[in-house]
């Protein structure tokens, strides 16, 4: 999932339906408790207002996508006759919603599967090294082979033996560099957060030390993956979630971190409760929207045709001459904030627990 994504969804013409559920298939009737969930939500949809063309999409989603195997949610927004975004959860969502509204609902996507961390996964071994590059724009493999022989060190003795060892670290090296040289250039392209460095030991030394020191303060190395046949693919793959995930969780906290430091000074570049949040919105104000949704609970605010336009006051948006009686209306909260932000390219970072009058803050470009 990445913001590109969801920028381009929320751009969209409503209304949207915003399903979560558990898609889960670890039991024998896993497929049989599938369908009658989704006939469950199905008939929620069609409660709230969801037409037709809407739920039908939906359906062809389901039936053309098998589950994983395993626990698993699944994130489905349709608009029209068109599901416009289909995301797998890693796990089930914590509940399960289903909702109908001008605006899709993304913040619980946003808080179960944040944007994608631009980062590097290498593999090595002596011979080369397989590499996955993910960016905001998609996923690139790439595969470097370098010299194959001779990388294996022999026993014995003489001046045949210390040739032969020589030529194996040189060819080792050489693989190495190589391999650094093009993680290097990934890395760079994409303006990677985070670099992983898997596969065989002694590969994995010779390759660290080839990094430039910039590439090397994003490196983690990780136990799990293999080239050779026999590898765990699964345990690389939850490797790497559980590294992209500490790093998330870090960033995430040093957003809530600049956000009090800029809070506490005076003249700070902070917005603090609804109010001035919607005023930075309407300002393009906002570097970071910073949301809690449990605290928004069900608090409305009004809009305008332009998504940027949010106010608590209809009045405000009157002043700012963007709106008319016609294109003004009144939406959650926890959609039209969210779809605010992304359309004027801030960053979103759902919070709990945090304290933000509100339940919203934003971290600001300026002062407005």
């Amino acid at each position: 999932m990445d913001v590109t994504t969801l920028r381009e969804v929320t751009a969209r013409d409503g209304p949207f339906a915003s399903v979560y559920f558990d898609s889960s298939h670890d039991t024998e009737d896993a497929a049989a408790q599938l369908d009658l969930r989704w006939r469950a939500i199905r008939n929620r949809l069609a409660e709230e207002g969801a037409q037709e063309p809407t739920l039908t999409a939906l359906d062809a989603a389901i039936g053309r996508t098998p589950p994983p195997r395993g626990k698993a949610g699944r994130v489905l927004v349709a608009s029209g006759d068109e599901v416009v975004l289909d995301e797998r959860l890693p796990e089930p969502p914590p509940r399960e919603i289903a909702r109908v509204a001008p605006q899709p609902y993304l913040v619980p996507l946003l808080e179960l599967a944040p944007p994608t961390l631009p980062h590097v996964v290498v593999v090595a071994d002596k011979t080369g090294a397989d590499l996955l590059a993910v960016g905001e724009h998609g996923v690139e493999e790439h595969t470097v082979q370098g010299e194959e022989h001779p990388v294996h060190k022999v026993r014995g003795g003489g001046s045949a033996y210390w040739n032969i060892q020589h030529r194996v670290e040189a060819v080792v090296e050489r693989n190495a560099t190589e391999i650094a040289r093009k993680a290097t250039e990934l890395a760079d392209s994409l303006g990677t957060a985070v670099l992983i460095l898997a596969g065989e030991v002694q590969a994995r030394t010779a390759v660290r030390t080839e990094f430039p020191p910039r590439i090397r303060e994003k490196l983690v190395e990780i136990e799990e993956g293999a080239r050779a046949e026999g590898g765990d693919p699964e345990a690389l793959e939850a490797e790497v979630r559980r590294v992209l995930a500490d790093h998330g969780e870090r960033r995430r906290r040093a957003v809530i971190d600049r956000y009090r430091l800029e809070e506490g000074r005076d003249g700070g570049l902070a917005a603090r409760g609804l109010a001035e949040t919607t005023a930075a919105l309407r300002s393009s104000a906002v570097a970071t929207l910073l949301i809690d949704a449990d605290s928004l609970a069900d608090r409305t605010v009004w809009t305008a045709a332009d998504p940027t336009q949010v106010a608590t006051d209809r009045e405000h948006l009157r002043l700012s001459e963007t709106g008319t009686a016609e294109t003004m209306d009144d939406r959650r909260t926890d959609e039209a904030l969210p779809a605010a932000a992304l359309a004027e390219g801030a960053d979103i970072v759902p919070v709990s627990g945090e304290g933000l009058p509100d339940g919203v803050g934003a971290i600001l470009r300026f002062v407005p």
